[in-house]
């Protein structure tokens, strides 16, 4: 009895031990930016059909910046994860970073495995030492284009940047290459300070906000991209127009977290660039879908002098000291 008692007791030990080896108990969503809900959104995306039944347990985390609406975004998004996970055999969940610099933050934690990295934020990144925890595997393009352009919009009565003089502005956030960075840039080597040359400057956060808030006249102009404004309602009614462009800009980086396995990488990677327009899901559906907004049409790997122009610029902007907001 005696014996039995220390065999249980013993076995109940190996369990703890066990437990307290594996992964933590802690709820992933909750130490991302946000709640679950604006993480993850209500309904999770994974794959669906058959192949489902037959997918491992182990899950991994694609986060990308948050350049236009989460929930728009996690349905345009929808068709791409469902492929990568049929394609990987694991099942892929889709995150939008809430801010643009928790992307990198969520990556170096390991939180995130997967990130598709807006230009300017990979250059935040990228001085944020991201290399260390993550390797990068390749670029988005569009038809076949690897480079935008950031522009600044504005309602149409305005014709030149002097009509804006003591206007309202608006950019995307400072993580933003196109929606900040880029256009803050151009507007130095003109001579103005947006801050003292505009009556207000305001921070809206998404793509998608910022042409809304031009378009609807709550603000006069703003710093966006051309990928986005361009295919716009708003652009083809002409309630918005464009003053200038910048100079071109690298599409987004794709980032593996290094912790994940070199093979890992290359598999992901060896599957990203076998996505051309007319790939389909294992139900139909394609990968790529411009009809929901997807923005890209491949993808593509660049040797890393690509990105400079983002890191000079960005280094150009942190050197800009506006007044105190």
């Amino acid at each position: 009895m005696r014996r039995s008692l220390q065999t249980l007791l013993l076995q109940l030990a190996l369990v703890f031990i066990v437990a307290c080896g594996t992964k933590s108990s802690v709820d992933e969503a909750s130490l991302v930016a946000g709640q679950r809900e604006e993480v993850y959104g209500k309904h999770e995306i994974s794959a669906k059909g058959s192949l489902s039944e037959s997918m491992p347990a182990e899950a991994v985390n694609f986060g990308i910046t948050p350049w236009d609406d989460p929930e728009k975004l996690k349905r345009m998004y929808a068709p791409f994860i469902t492929h990568l996970s049929e394609k990987l055999k694991m099942r892929v969940r889709f995150v939008v970073a809430q801010e643009y610099n928790d992307l990198v933050a969520d990556l170096k934690r390991g939180i995130i495995h997967i990130a598709a990295f807006s230009p300017g934020a990979y250059s935040d990144a990228l001085d944020q030492g991201i290399e260390r925890e993550a390797v990068y595997i390749a670029s988005t393009q569009d038809g076949g284009n690897s480079h935008y352009r950031g522009l600044v919009i504005s309602r149409p009565q305005y014709k030149a940047l002097a009509d804006l003089k003591g206007k309202t502005f608006a950019f995307v956030e400072k993580g933003s290459s196109s929606g900040y960075k880029f256009p803050l840039a151009l507007l130095l080597q003109k001579g103005i300070d947006p801050y003292r040359y505009f009556s207000k400057v305001f921070y809206l956060g998404s793509h998608a906000h910022v042409v809304e808030a031009v378009a609807n006249g709550k603000v006069d102009a703003g710093a966006t991209w051309d990928g986005y404004a361009e295919k716009t309602p708003a652009y083809r009614e002409k309630k918005i127009t464009t003053l200038f462009k910048t100079q071109p800009i690298p599409y987004d980086a794709i980032l593996v977290y290094r912790k994940k396995g070199v093979a890992f990488a290359q598999k992901v990677q060896r599957h990203l660039l076998g996505i051309n327009p007319q790939s389909t899901t294992s139900n139909g559906e394609k990968v790529l879908n411009k009809d929901l907004g997807f923005p890209y049409t491949g993808y593509v790997v660049h040797k890393p002098q690509v990105y400079d122009v983002v890191r000079q610029t960005s280094r150009l902007v942190k050197n800009y000291k506006p007044p105190k907001e």
